[in-house]
């Protein structure tokens, strides 16, 4: 018997509704889920809870707390996937701040005209709503709103820090590690989004009311302060998944 646990974390700030919301979806869907309220950062808390559990479990998944399963079972076919496969599994995520940054840190070496030239570029881009990045090989991570980690896998590749680095947004670091010991990551592709605003690659998109692998919702910035759309889509979803009338989402 495989030895896991689900864990969602939050802050002191965290609207109620949202969390009590979230455990009623995993009540309903007869899903173990541990709702954390803590005060450290999300990279600390991931950190302290897998090094906490690396050896009294086989598995430690974790929940964003605006992120819920849209099916039963989803969790347990995860964690057995990755335990059979030996791999960690989560949702893609790219840090499109970070690889931002790594295009300012080389135009550094560019010439003073060149640079206030794309400045220029940049500026009149913006005001045209026209993407004006294209990232070469940016990371893409399994991200932490929903993160299945077998612990032996863990320790193998070192136990790193799950916190936010120079390199990686929370949880980017365990990624890294993983395929620089060869170690497989699967990274649930976004099926449908309702709003899209954050670059995974190039060409897709995610954003507010994200669905991954048509099996998991994230609603992305609840806890962003008068982000009434996100809380909306998130609400809907968790009485759509509790009720049992969760529809496909139009096109």
């Amino acid at each position: 018997m495989i030895r896991w646990k689900s864990f969602s974390f939050h802050m002191p700030n965290a609207a109620p509704e949202i969390v009590l919301l979230q455990k009623k979806v995993f009540d309903s869907l007869d899903e173990p889920l541990e709702q954390i309220q803590d005060s450290c950062s999300h990279g600390e808390f991931l950190t302290q809870t897998l090094r906490e559990n690396a050896h009294n479990l086989d598995v430690v998944v974790f929940f964003d707390l605006d992120c819920i399963p849209l099916k039963t079972g989803v969790v347990q076919r995860a964690i057995r996937a990755a335990m059979d496969h030996e791999m960690i599994i989560g949702c893609a995520y790219q840090a499109n701040h970070i690889e931002e940054q790594k295009m300012f840190d080389k135009r550094r070496n560019w010439p003073i005209v060149l640079r206030k030239l794309d400045s220029l570029r940049i500026c009149f881009c913006k005001l045209a709503g026209i993407d004006p990045f294209h990232f070469k090989n940016p990371l893409i991570i399994a991200g932490p709103c929903f993160l299945v980690v077998p612990t032996e896998i863990y320790r193998f590749v070192g136990s790193p820090t799950l916190v936010v680095t120079s390199r990686a947004d929370a949880a980017g670091e365990l990624t890294i590690a993983c395929r620089e010991r060869g170690v497989k990551v699967i990274c649930l592709q976004p099926t449908y989004c309702h709003v899209p605003k954050y670059k995974l690659g190039n060409q897709r998109r995610l954003g507010l009311g994200t669905i991954f692998g048509r099996c998991i919702f994230h609603a992305f910035e609840t806890t962003y302060l008068h982000n009434s759309q996100s809380a909306s889509l998130f609400q809907r979803y968790c009485k759509d998944v509790i009720s049992g009338t969760q529809q496909r989402p139009s096109r």
